[in-house]
């Protein structure tokens, strides 16, 4: 995939032009450009919603025949912090925005990204590039003067892609017929029952609660190895929301390398509902599984659970099931809503078996102790319905 993100004279110069009808001057990023799609920042100073409007025209005349419009800002008005985003039909843009904001503490600040689309839809890439614009456009502004701290799982939020390779490579030699991996300062020979580090985790706080399985640094594409067949990737929603386009560099880097993918998510942040719902998305999309922690603590304690039960077979977390005829009943019968096991002892009393009980009558039923309306007409139903829907059937369904 090519990314052109080299502009012509009229885009990646003119970093501080003004519009007409706005006054203040308007940083641009460079563009993005990515299967014909093209993304560019705006960022502005604004104190008040009559500059945020004024600055929405003059963005739109500037760029104009834009598909989307995405906007973020934060100002302070009549002594109340206004916060506003606004997707413009790009679902899900416009919060990393406002996130990123927020983690920079700006405030009387606007971003608009204009973003013209091709037709060809490019996947959750886009939300990097909304992000990159952006970050751009405030730093030429000097807006923000953060210092990008290693939160994540890279060093200082970059990937080396030197590492990768020669991950590659170990994870090759691991797979094919053992337990040895290329250490960054010398080769070593390790136990297949140990917990493999990348050794950008290094320092890493949650390390020093993985106690009860053994761990080693390694050069590996995951963050940690936790199996022949799983990996893990850990993220700060902290780093997250001032790099979000991280995530997706280091998912690309072990995708279809290991059977388990899990992202390990720690939960540092108050308002965390919109970037886990946005890596639950991310996460369903590549196929990983994801788990969130409270406390680096917790997240230790996951990596080392799954190590402990990386050989163990899958019934030992499933819900053990009586052999007997009436444990079999109750199973089935409680499935019906509002159908307890008092019941199904009732029913399996009056009736003896589960074929006398669904050839029961509705007057038969009804002499059951216990046995309401209700609880008759949802056993009838549960035992007359069809296990498929027609689709006239699925469509009044779906309707209700």
């Amino acid at each position: 995939m090519d990314i052109d993100t080299s502009g012509n004279d009229n885009n990646a110069n003119n970093n501080n032009a003004s519009g007409n009808g706005f006054s203040r001057d308007i940083f641009r990023s460079t563009p993005i450009k990515d299967r014909g799609s093209t993304f560019i920042a705006l960022a502005t100073t604004v104190t008040d919603l009559h500059e945020v409007e004024a600055f929405k025209a003059t963005v739109r005349n500037k760029e104009q025949n834009a598909t989307h419009y995405v906007l973020a800002y934060r100002i302070y008005q009549n002594g109340n912090l206004l916060e506003e985003n606004d997707d413009d039909g790009e679902d899900d843009a416009s919060i990393l925005i406002l996130n990123l904001l927020k983690t920079l503490e700006l405030v009387n600040v606007a971003v608009s990204i204009p973003r013209w689309f091709s037709g060809i839809l490019l996947g959750p890439v886009r939300f990097d590039y909304f992000v990159r614009c952006a970050r751009e456009a405030l730093d030429l502004g000097n807006f923000s003067n953060v210092n990008n701290s290693n939160g994540g799982g890279g060093n200082e939020g970059e990937t080396n892609t030197s590492q990768a390779s020669s991950s590659t490579s170990s994870l090759a030699n691991r797979r094919a017929g053992g337990p040895i991996i290329v250490n960054g300062e010398r080769q070593v020979t390790t136990s297949s029952t140990s917990t493999t580090t990348d050794d950008n985790r290094r320092g890493n706080p949650l390390l020093q609660y993985i106690r009860n399985v053994p761990w080693e640094y390694g050069e590996i594409a995951p963050d940690f190895i936790v199996g022949s067949t799983t990996c893990a990737l850990f993220l700060s929603l902290r780093y997250h929301r001032l790099h979000p386009e991280y995530i997706f560099t280091r998912i690309q880097m072990v995708m279809y390398q290991f059977n388990l993918r899990i992202l390990l998510v720690l939960v540092d942040v108050d308002s965390h509902q919109d970037p886990i719902r946005e890596l639950t998305k991310i996460s369903v999309t590549n196929n990983f599984t994801i788990m969130l922690a409270w406390s680096q603590e917790e997240a230790g304690k996951y990596l080392e659970t799954f190590k402990a039960f990386e050989n163990r077979p899958p019934d030992s977390i499933m819900e053990k099931v009586e052999s007997d005829y009436h444990a079999k009943l109750t199973q089935c019968l409680t499935q019906i809503r509002s159908v307890n096991k008092t019941d199904v002892l009732t029913l399996s009393s009056q009736f003896g078996s589960l074929k006398n009980i669904m050839s029961a009558s509705t007057d038969e039923l009804s002499t059951c102790p216990g046995i309401g309306d209700q609880k008759i007409r949802r056993l009838q139903e549960a035992f007359t319905q069809p296990f498929t829907l027609n689709k006239k059937q699925r469509k009044k369904n779906t309707n209700k």
